[in-house]
């Protein structure tokens, strides 16, 4: 435990001071590289290479501090548990693949942090050794190794430019097509966007406070700051590509979300959605307000996960949202820790993600943009809403349905929860007054309408079709609950080819007569062979004798 509270005590140190500094490094515009060069080879330079600039300082300074929270909310959420030192080993190999990922500018080096997430997300997802546990696992690791094979194919047509680091291919007008295509393709697995959003809801069977950290906060939003990295080569192309498939996210999530029972998929789908929100306004132009809403979405998701996690411990596991009702009298601290994180969530004002989710809204809005699109991004906003109001009203305003047998008055997990609050009240305007982020929009008030028509609009039409009763109905709610059946395009559809393959492959070799006719034959013979060198190296008169007939053999060749 003392070792747990020192790491705590270096990763709020390091968030204060990489705080302080990326600071100091925005308002002076500062950059400082660290370079070491290992070998030139055909003209390329093999280097390791670290960048300090106020966007990496201040990514790493949050997660430091979200990781220090998720160490000192273990103590108590895995008390009692035989294995909590692997867990704790396993998160700290986490920061560190974190820390190689946003501090190298370099493709070759980053692949290293990269993959490094992608093996530590599978050992966390298994850490609980079910099924259930093993086959989500499984479908993270397909996901983020298809991935690691767009960023390889990526860094094989760098090679092409002679280095790999940011700050050479930057004195580039432009890059190649395909080169930033698979780049594009590798950061939507790594942020779960369609299609390759299954992944995230079922890296929820991992412990809560890896869904803190790892699949809320940092892993899934790696792709989004590498996508801001390389925000100046997307071509007209890409954008209009990026913008078809964080819209089609955000309502997959939004669906999602709305028809899904589980605590822990709820904030899952929420999280895919603020993912395709950032997407959408960095392909829109306002990439640093995309970067700053990356930040303050970090915190107060951390903190409803944690806050979920209490819940979850307080109803002895269970995830369903209709077991609980009434917890604002059962656990009023965690309960208004929950109820500010999701304020913050739905920007309401003058909570930390009001300050930049309606800056980029109103960005949105006075951009040019089909007004098609347009639409969509304010019912997905309208989305948010709705399936927030569903988990406040079955989590605070429905009677008891679960009694609860185990009453949690942990210290380590209180104080997590109230530091992340804390920063989830402050941390939005204190970016904006630290950062000297001003933006001032004027737009027409019928925008600012437009959520109360949808909210009217659609509450018509779903009562309509529940009133007409229609098979049709029953169909769409099926496919929107069920993710756009992605689930089953992306496991059973396509690994079941190979595992039917394998099956047969099985028994026609391994259970037919192939092994027996083959196989076995070639073992019999080996065998008697092996028996018959062992009774000529056992007998010591044969072997002289066979020995000194070669021995003469030779000499009358010669």
């Amino acid at each position: 435990m003392l070792f747990v509270l020192n790491i705590n005590f270096f990763f709020f140190f390091v968030f204060i001071l990489f705080f302080l500094v990326g600071l100091m490094f925005h308002l002076y515009q500062l950059s400082l590289l660290l370079t070491y060069n290992f070998f030139f080879m055909n003209s390329c330079n093999f280097s390791l290479i670290f960048l300090l600039d106020w966007l990496s300082l201040m990514f790493l300074s949050v997660v430091f501090l979200i990781s220090g929270c998720v160490f000192l909310y273990s103590l108590g959420y895995g008390m009692g548990d035989s294995y909590v030192i692997r867990f704790y080993f396993l998160v700290f190999l986490f920061v560190c693949s974190m820390f190689f990922l946003i501090m190298m500018p370099d493709l070759m080096c980053l692949i290293l942090g990269w993959d490094g997430l992608g093996l530590v997300s599978y050992c966390l997802v298994i850490y609980y050794q079910s099924d259930v546990s093993l086959s989500s696992g499984y479908l993270t690791l397909f996901i983020n190794r298809l991935g690691d094979l767009f960023l390889i194919l990526s860094i094989c047509w760098c090679m092409n430019y002679g280095c790999w680091h940011y700050f050479y291919l930057f004195t580039f007008d432009n890059l190649n097509i395909y080169m930033i295509f698979f780049l594009i393709l590798a950061c939507l697995t790594k942020s779960a966007q369609f299609p390759f959003s299954s992944w995230l809801p079922a890296a929820m069977a991992a412990p809560t406070p890896v869904s803190s950290l790892v699949h809320s906060s940092t892993l899934v939003t790696a792709g989004v700051y590498l996508i801001i990295r390389f925000s100046k080569f997307l071509s007209s192309d890409l954008i209009f590509f990026l913008i078809n498939l964080s819209l089609l996210t955000v309502l997959l999530s939004g669906f999602g979300a709305l028809y899904e029972n589980d605590l822990s998929k709820i904030i899952a789908f929420s999280t895919m959605g603020q993912l395709s929100f950032m997407i959408f306004s960095i392909v829109m132009g306002s990439h640093y307000l995309g970067f700053i809403h990356l930040l303050i979405h970090a915190i107060f998701k951390s903190l409803l996960f944690l806050c979920s996690g209490i819940f979850i411990s307080l109803l002895m596991g269970s995830q369903d949202i209709r077991n609980m009702g009434n917890l604002g009298l059962q656990s009023p601290l965690i309960s208004s820790c929950f109820l500010i994180s999701l304020f913050s969530l739905c920007g309401v004002p003058f909570y930390s993600g009001f300050f930049s989710k309606d800056l980029i809204i109103e960005l949105v809005v006075l951009s040019e943009i089909n007004f098609f699109y347009l639409l969509i991004f304010f019912f997905s906003i309208y989305l948010t809403l709705v399936y927030s109001f569903r988990l406040f009203y079955f989590l605070f305003i429905c009677k008891i349905n679960f009694m609860i047998f185990n009453l949690i008055d942990n210290k380590y997990m209180k104080v997590s929860c109230l530091f992340l609050l804390f920063m989830s009240i402050i941390f939005g305007s204190c970016q904006f007054w630290l950062l000297d982020l001003c933006y001032v929009n004027v737009f027409d008030e019928y925008y600012k309408f437009l959520i109360i028509f949808f909210f009217i609009y659609f509450f018509i039409y779903f009562n309509v079709f529940t009133m007409l009763n229609m098979n049709l109905s029953s169909f769409i709610v099926y496919f929107l609950s069920q993710m756009w059946f992605l689930p089953f395009f992306s496991s059973t559809f396509i690994v079941s080819k190979f595992f039917n393959k394998s099956n047969f492959l099985f028994s026609l070799i391994d259970l037919g007569w192939t092994e027996y006719l083959v196989f076995t034959t070639i073992y019999n013979l080996i065998k008697n062979l092996n028996m018959h060198l062992d009774s000529l190296h056992l007998n010591s008169l044969k072997m002289y004798m066979l020995s000194y007939l070669m021995f003469i053999f030779f000499i009358l060749m010669i």
